[in-house]
């Protein structure tokens, strides 16, 4: 009989390892579980947040396009505006200062006095 009772309770003994075993591992998983779940709400968030950076990149893109495109512009148009005024001076002028005009027109009315 004696070794009926040990049978026994060695078989229980090893239902009741088990049944820790299943609770252990039960509780590993569920702590996997929230993991992956914290884990997959992170993510959301930071593609949440890489989508918004990704916006505003590319709205100070676009912002720096127009900059360029405006100085580009100012920068060509006050080029033709420099080009076209020595333009219209030298309409009256023949590449003489006037001091070298009168100088020369003095000169030329020395020279015809004397003869």
């Amino acid at each position: 009989m004696a070794k009926k009772a040990s049978t026994k309770t060695s078989s229980s003994d090893a239902e009741v390892n088990e049944q820790k075993n299943r609770k252990k591992q039960a509780k590993r998983e569920a702590k996997m579980m929230l993991e992956i779940e914290e884990t997959k709400v992170s993510i959301e968030k930071a593609e949440k947040k890489l989508a918004k950076a990704q916006a505003r990149l590319e709205a100070r893109n676009t912002h720096l396009r127009a900059l360029e495109a405006d100085l580009s512009e100012f920068r060509t148009s006050h080029e033709e505006t420099e080009v076209s005024a020595p333009d219209a001076g030298f309409d009256h002028q023949t590449g003489q200062s006037e001091d070298e005009e009168a100088t020369i027109l003095t000169n030329a009315g020395l020279d015809h006095q004397a003869r």
